[in-house]
């Protein structure tokens, strides 16, 4: 250890040790030292000591080695990281404190020569949240928030291993923890007395901090006029350089004239390509922002979206009377139910029933139709919207009277039955989460048999029979439909 300082010694503001001193106060260094399981010995030749002991070394000997630099005190803090209890990691953070002050009392006699103080702080927040917020990890801000919200005995810790299953935290673990479990020297410096040393008497304190303010002022100063000389050496050096390139263009009048091109050249590709950055930039922009509406924009979709197990519908097209050869009869009810299954298959199973007159009681419309239809959907995404094709089957009978008049002979008037199988094509538009519309067109062949009778009242006389086979457009639907099922997950 330096010996106590030589009466009459002179410390000058020229010296960079005393500017530190004077402004700073004090000087700090943390060690990370490793401890074997349990245990709070600081030993040399465990783990990676040795490097952080001889740093510790050099640093105890730049401090000490300036007898003009008196010490008015050393503090030794241990710190410990966050995980496990905290009265573990504060006890153990105090025991590896004291641990550390007496090896330097084995190696340096530390205390006695100057007054050793003892700090511990068990879980070290402050520099996990200075570690956290200078990275770039992800949860970065809700970790953030944690420490900032959630007290330590409020279940901080608890929050952070729950956040993204543990994620963060595990990363905290791995990169930032290492760096809390320290040991801390700080060397604070007897002010009061190296001024006193240097002015060779006695101050009071309204003359020691006078004093102090001078010497920090003059140690400012110093700073300040030799980063000056260093600016003004560095700007000596650059002219210099510049001379130099200068007479190196006089020399070579040509070569420099075409640099000057070349730099022009340059120059413009330089504001083509700022300008093209700038358009880019602002392409980028309006796109992130076209991008967080089309995000919004499909997340509002999602939510409407819903697998269905089963949906009832009504065809608009059969209340409103319209036949498949787009001619006009009375409303006709109709239901239809589909279940759906395996993601991108589903059946429908549809009855139809008309038996009304109409046009004042001068038509009469008798039908019924049963129909079942397997269906492929074109998305197999499970949410059976959009396109889809088929193949239906359906049979029915049917009762028509073209001109029913109580009061005369009325004649073609027809009754029978079919069936009718061909293929369907569809369209599914989803409304809402359960309301959809669907449009959807049936072809193929149709056989119908029919018996020809006029009507005479009270009697119904037969006048012959008939068949008509045919391809043709046999459905025309515009479904109203309710669909029931689960959430998407």
């Amino acid at each position: 250890m330096p010996a106590p300082p030589a009466a009459g010694s002179q410390l000058s503001i020229t010296d960079s040790t005393y500017r530190h001193v004077i402004t700073e106060g004090s000087k700090s260094l943390s060690c990370y030292l490793n401890y074997p399981q349990g245990s709070a010995k600081v030993l040399p030749e465990f783990g990676n000591n040795q490097q952080e002991l001889d740093k510790l070394d050099q640093f105890i000997r730049q401090v000490f080695r300036d007898s003009l630099i008196y010490v008015d005190s050393i503090r030794l803090t241990g710190y410990c990281s966050i995980e496990g209890s905290y009265g573990v990691n504060e006890r153990l953070a105090k025991t590896r404190a004291v641990g550390f002050k007496n090896y330097l009392d084995n190696e340096y006699a530390l205390s006695s020569h100057y007054p050793v103080r003892v700090n511990w702080i068990a879980e070290d927040w402050t520099e996990l949240r200075k570690l956290v917020a200078a990275s770039h990890m992800a949860h970065r801000d809700e970790v953030l928030y944690l420490i900032d919200h959630v007290g330590i005995f409020a279940g901080r810790e608890r929050k952070l291993m729950d956040l993204d299953k543990g994620v963060p935290y595990k990363y905290m673990l791995k990169e930032f923890f290492p760096a809390l479990r320290r040991v801390e020297i700080t060397v604070n410096y007897d002010l009061h007395r190296i001024i006193e040393e240097k002015l060779h008497r006695k101050l009071t304190k309204e003359e020691f901090e006078a004093e102090l303010a001078k010497e920090r002022a003059e140690a400012e100063a110093e700073e300040r006029r030799l980063a000056e000389l260093a600016r003004m050496e560095e700007s000596a050096r650059l002219e210099a350089e510049r001379e130099a390139r200068e007479a190196v263009r006089l020399e070579a009048l040509r070569r420099a004239e075409e640099e000057a091109r070349l730099q022009a050249q340059r120059r413009a590709e330089e504001e083509a390509r700022l300008e093209a950055q700038r358009r880019a930039e602002e392409e980028a922009r309006l796109e992130a922002e076209r991008q967080a509406q089309q995000a919004a924009k499909l997340q509002r979709k999602e939510k409407r979206k819903m697998k269905p197990i089963v949906a009832f519908k009504t065809d608009f097209v059969a209340w409103a009377g319209v036949l498949p050869d787009f001619s006009r009869t009375t409303f006709m009810p109709n239901l239809e139910a589909e279940f759906y299954f395996a993601k991108r298959w589903s059946v429908g199973v549809s009855g139809l029933y008309a038996n009304w007159d109409y046009k004042s009681k001068k038509q009469f419309w008798g039908y019924t139709a049963y129909s079942i239809e397997p269906r492929l959907w074109f998305k197999g995404d499970g949410l059976f919207r959009n396109f889809y094709m088929g193949l239906y089957g359906q049979i029915g009978d049917f009762n028509k009277q073209i001109d029913r008049d109580d009061a005369s002979t009325t004649l073609t008037n027809y009754t029978g039955d079919y069936w009718s199988a061909g293929l369907s094509v569809g369209y599914m538009l989803a409304l809402s989460r359960h309301w959809c519309l669907e449009l959807s067109v049936r072809g193929g062949y149709r056989s119908a048999k029919y018996d020809i009778y006029d009507r005479e009242l009270p009697n119904y006389y037969w006048s012959g029979s008939g068949e008509k086979n045919e391809f043709a457009l046999t459905g025309l639907r515009f479904n109203l439909v309710y669909r029931i099922g689960r959430g998407r997950r």
